[in-house]
């Protein structure tokens, strides 16, 4: 499902959401793809989490060609909106994986593995 999505959108949820949201994130950053990243900020809902990825990223933790995969807005329209404007950055660093490398590795939807990268 990830492969053909154009897109990955979290609306406001629990930590179901934050993994998958930060797992898709990861792959952004990681080159696995660059589709965008949108969050629907109903109600400022995610602003601590974008807060502490700002610090991350004023930190060093984070880059902010890596900080820009993720896009926001309050609405649906308006993160669609953005979400159909966005161009994806990359670091010239970053391997490059595929789907394909993934998939080798042993990420597949049958799975509970846990990998830490």
């Amino acid at each position: 499902m990830a492969k053909q999505a154009d897109a990955f959108i979290a609306l406001p949820g629990g930590y179901g959401t934050l993994e998958e949201l930060l797992e898709v994130i990861t792959w952004a950053q990681l080159g696995i793809h660059d589709k965008p990243v949108g969050l629907l900020n109903v109600d400022g809902y995610y602003n601590s989490l974008l807060s502490f990825i700002d610090k991350a990223v004023d930190e060093g933790f984070v880059t902010t060609s890596a900080r820009h995969i993720i896009v926001s807005a309050p609405t649906a329209h308006e993160l669609m909106s953005k979400l159909e404007d966005y161009v994806p950055t990359h670091d010239d660093v970053t391997p490059k994986l595929t789907w394909e490398i993934e998939q080798q590795l042993g990420y597949t939807t049958n799975q509970n593995l846990l990998v830490d990268l």
